[in-house]
């Protein structure tokens, strides 16, 4: 019996890890970790005036979070999000206002401050 292929079992398999840190590449090239309340505050500012009870910034957040992964941009993240909160304008026009949002602020921080630099 001895010859046969070996199967895995639960006593002899590797224990898996921890889930993996993540972490976003910044603007000024620099890394950091990946922190879901930053994201939820940036999104949260972003929201002012916009329905709280229709518009709901945090699950934007967590659908942004759920397509993380490993050496993503922050830009790239705004742009996650401004798609995400654009897909929910089924839901409520205001996830329209807040994506446009999102969108604008993103190409106002990849712009450089002086005309000459773009």
């Amino acid at each position: 019996m001895g010859s046969g292929p070996h199967l895995s079992t639960s006593s002899d398999a590797a224990p898996k890890p921890a889930r993996e840190t993540m972490y976003v590449v910044k603007r000024d090239g620099r890394t950091e970790t990946v922190h879901f309340d930053k994201i939820t505050a940036r999104l949260k500012k972003l929201s002012y005036g916009l329905s709280q009870e229709h518009c709901d910034p945090v699950l934007v957040a967590q659908k942004v979070c759920a397509g993380v992964y490993k050496g993503v941009t922050t830009s790239q993240l705004d742009e996650l999000a401004a798609e995400t909160a654009a897909a929910l304008t089924a839901s409520h026009p205001d996830y329209a206002s807040l994506a446009a949002r999102i969108a604008v602020s993103n190409l106002h921080k990849n712009t450089k401050k002086s005309f000459s630099e773009t």
